[in-house]
């Protein structure tokens, strides 16, 4: 048996999916809210240069070359690396939809009115619920 590692999602995550056995295979499969609201504030957000590195960077595995070319000129192979994760990256954070983890306790106020006068409210979610976000 494997051992979980509690300081990292991926951990986490997989350590309910083996308990709850989920098939990683599909799409559709939802992650638990809880572990939403544990590992999230964790990540640190989309990168295009980070994300094409680690392509360009993995070109060797398929025995393609990588770097500058003979001439001193930067790859066009590797511009376009750039660009095309630049592009599907503005498409994420401007098309995606993703759902959110609003945790249980969390500060609410809200404001009325009655027949006796204004009416103040002051108190905190008591389960958690879920909400929209923007990719970052």
């Amino acid at each position: 048996m494997e051992n979980i590692n509690f300081e990292s999602f991926n951990s986490i995550l997989g350590g309910i999916k083996k308990i709850l056995k989920i098939q990683n295979g599909s799409a559709s499969s939802k992650i638990p809210t809880p572990l939403i609201l544990v590992g999230a504030p964790r990540r640190s957000g989309l990168s295009a240069t980070k994300i094409a590195s680690r392509i360009i960077q993995r070109k060797t595995e398929a025995g393609l070359p990588v770097g500058v070319l003979p001439s001193g000129a930067v790859s066009p192979d590797e511009l376009m690396e750039r660009i095309r994760v630049e592009e599907i990256i503005r498409a994420l954070q401007e098309d995606a939809k993703l759902t959110i983890a609003i945790p249980p306790g969390t500060t609410l106020s809200a404001a009325g009115a009655s027949a006796a006068g204004p009416v103040t409210v002051i108190g905190s979610t008591i389960t958690i619920t879920t909400g929209y976000g923007i990719i970052q």
